[in-house]
């Protein structure tokens, strides 16, 4: 499947919403969106997975980096992710820089 990427921006910050699924096929997609963002401004990045299927760990890097170019005390927001996606996160440590919300 492919991954459609949209995104919008509020005073808040940035949301983007994933649809489909994120692998290393594209990763690099959703890398390149997130590049094209000024990560260092934002206060607020939201990621909406409520339409995305599936993600691998190329998908969380990609997150991960994002989070890394941002300000030190801005946030990382997941919502809407599959129980798969939460349960990696939550495993492997990354809560400490994303926020899972089930909002």
């Amino acid at each position: 499947m492919s991954l459609q990427i949209t995104s919008s921006q509020s005073d808040a910050g940035v949301m983007i919403k994933l649809t489909g699924t994120v692998d290393t096929k594209t990763a690099p997609d959703l890398l390149l969106k997130l590049t094209e963002l000024d990560l260092p401004s934002l206060s607020e990045l939201k990621v909406d997975m409520h339409e995305m299927t599936f993600m691998s760990s190329a998908g969380l890097r990609a997150l991960l980096f994002a989070k890394q170019k941002m300000d030190q005390n801005s946030t990382l927001i997941v919502y809407g992710a599959c129980d798969g996606v939460v349960d990696t996160i939550k495993k492997t440590g990354l809560t400490q820089a994303i926020v899972i919300s089930e909002e």
